[in-house]
């Protein structure tokens, strides 16, 4: 098995899924040409943070950013218009900007970081600011692998004319599970039918048997101290020795705690 199979986001994707889907295409109407640069294709900042959020988890939870008041500066310049005249906007500009998202690797969660620079400008001066800011995360998640066929020129708004999709947005689908190579440390395959939110996972031992972790989360406090015992967030916990079944209800429960990270204290 792939060391990149053994890693994953706090949604419970694998982090050779998350590299996928951070490159999946996108809704024709996420992709527009840069203005000013019309070879160029310009990403909608709005499906960027649709797919972190869906990729590792809430913003603030799974991915997030931060950066000094300080490095985020604004002045105002002149333009000189097609026919010859001015107008004024305003250029924001953030010196540095720390994007971070989680992993998790066994029982360790780290948080790993990418720095970068962005800037924008805008008559507004809100939205300049809010530009610089995409522009910096932009910049930043480019490093990861977001939309990575577009910054090697394979794919760009020009492959999707005027009017495509009927002016329709989809929201893209998870890529399929990747089957590991060692059958004997593959997971359970999901059965006909079976949902992928996490909280579905039925429990195949003890006394929760048959039940699933949502189920048990909501009979109270014993049940919620269960599901957290499972999960094995701080070391003290569930211990699946390596047994598949046992990691697959593990990384659920893990992913369970995320997606409801209000009751993961």
């Amino acid at each position: 098995m792939s060391n990149l199979s053994n890693i994953f986001t706090l949604t419970g994707f694998s982090l050779e899924q998350a590299i996928e889907l951070l490159d999946q295409e996108l809704p024709a109407g996420a992709y527009k040409a840069l203005p000013g640069a019309v070879d160029l294709t310009d990403i909608d900042p709005n499906w960027m943070r649709k797919t972190l959020n869906h990729v590792f988890g809430l913003c603030g939870w799974g991915w997030g950013y931060e950066f000094d008041p300080q490095n985020l500066t604004y002045r105002y310049e002149t333009r000189e218009t097609a026919r010859g005249g001015e107008r004024g906007v305003y250029v924001a500009i953030i010196s540095h900007l720390r994007f971070w998202y989680r992993l998790i690797d066994g029982n360790t969660t780290s948080v790993c970081s990418v720095h970068a620079t962005g800037a924008s400008e805008n008559a507004n001066i809100a939205y300049a600011m809010k530009g610089a800011l995409s522009n910096a995360i932009g910049n930043a998640v480019s490093n990861i692998g977001f939309q990575e066929s577009v910054y090697l020129g394979f794919r760009s708004h020009r492959d999707f004319p005027i009017g495509s999709g009927n002016g329709k947005v989809s929201v893209p689908k998870p890529a399929p599970v990747p089957q590991p190579a060692a059958p004997a440390a593959a997971e359970p395959e999901a059965g006909e039918g079976e949902a992928a939110n996490p909280g579905d996972t039925v429990i195949h031992f003890g006394k929760m048997k048959d039940k699933t972790l949502a189920e048990v989360w909501g009979s109270g406090p014993a049940g919620q101290g269960w599901v957290r015992w499972c999960a094995n967030t701080d070391g003290k916990g569930f211990d699946p020795q390596g047994k598949p079944e046992n990691v697959h209800l593990q990384r659920m429960a893990r992913a369970f705690l995320a997606l409801n990270a209000a009751y993961a204290g």
